[in-house]
């Protein structure tokens, strides 16, 4: 693990949301020019990474407060018409975000609660 700062959280990556990334990257590869898709997969990213800095940026995730660990999301905009939602909550003790997805926003919105058990 690399060293922290004070006030610098440990961004954890979930195992499904690893895989939910992935179906993300081969869905831009097939569609875009490999530039671009390269791009946005390392906007994705480095939006996420950022969270080690603002850990509880972003609203609320209505669909998950059932779970009660305080999700959020940050939204990546891919295209004027669909969006990447980054959800993650934040483990204050132990200094450490959980992403728990990369959802696009053109799927139906009841299957996030089913992907982030």
């Amino acid at each position: 693990m690399e060293d922290q700062q004070e006030g610098e959280y440990e961004v954890i990556i979930t195992a499904p949301a690893e895989i939910y990334f992935y179906q993300i990257l081969d869905y831009l590869y097939d569609h875009y020019p490999i530039d671009r898709a390269e791009e946005v997969a390392n906007e994705i990213r480095d939006k996420a990474k950022d969270l080690a800095y603002l850990s509880n940026r972003g609203a609320i995730e209505p669909r998950l407060k059932h779970l009660k660990k305080g999700h959020r999301f940050l939204l990546y905009k891919r295209t004027p018409y669909a969006d990447i939602k980054i959800i993650h909550y934040c483990n204050e003790p132990l200094k450490q975000v959980y992403v728990t997805d990369f959802f696009p926003t053109e799927m139906d919105h009841s299957q996030i609660a089913d992907r982030n058990i």
